[in-house]
């Protein structure tokens, strides 16, 4: 009698093989509808229509700080163009009260001169030589260096001749009584060519301070 002995199986030689699939998958879930409850467009719209909000409420503002700046800046303006009128009338005020105050000084001074103006002209003309014509006698006073009067003429004569002459008719102007009396210093401040044998001149003549004043 002859023993047959089968092979024993293993147990994972008993597990049946799955059946290959049948058909392929042609499926596109790009193109598949979104079954979501809330649709990742709707998150991507609200936030673009926020931004879009947010941005046109800043533009809105700053729309309007500018008007509001610029009509600062209008009013601004408007206020200078009042403030500088003001101040233009103020300082043309201001330049009338010193010119008048000027003239009333002035008027103040020649009141209290020591040698009224006839009086003066008739020693000046009493001490000309017959070289010399004066062209202008300008009195200045209540200046800030004292009051004056600057005489300028005219010499004849070469340049040394008129220089003698000028200085001959400084000391007469320093000698005479009258003006010795009122006058503190006399001096020669230019000396110039003119024209032909004419040389001109200007000499100033300075007040004595009040109380200093002697009798002639």
């Amino acid at each position: 009698m002859l023993a047959f002995q089968l092979p024993l199986t293993r147990k994972s030689d008993a597990t049946p093989v799955a059946a290959p699939l049948w058909h392929p998958n042609f499926r596109n879930y790009e193109r598949l509808p979104d079954t979501k409850v809330v649709r990742t467009t709707f998150f991507i719209n609200a936030a673009s229509i926020m931004v879009a909000l947010l941005l046109l409420l800043w533009v809105g503002f700053r729309q309007y700080r500018i008007h509001e700046l610029n009509q600062q800046i209008a009013d601004a303006e408007t206020e200078i163009g009042n403030n500088r009128k003001q101040n233009n009338d103020a300082i043309r005020l201001s330049g009338v009260f010193v010119e008048e105050d000027k003239k009333l000084a002035d008027a103040e001074a020649f009141a209290r001169m020591p040698m009224s103006p006839l009086d003066f002209v008739i020693t000046l003309g009493r001490s000309l030589p017959k070289e010399i014509q004066i062209e202008s006698a300008d009195m200045r006073m209540a200046e800030a260096g004292g009051s004056q009067c600057i005489l300028r003429g005219m010499v004849a004569g070469t340049k040394d001749q008129a220089s003698g002459t000028v200085n001959g008719y400084l000391e007469s102007l320093r000698t005479t009584p009258k003006f010795a009396a009122v006058f503190e210093s006399v001096s020669l401040i230019s000396l110039t060519d003119s024209r032909n044998n004419l040389l001109s001149f200007e000499i100033v003549m300075k007040f004595k301070a009040p109380g200093k004043e002697k009798k002639p």
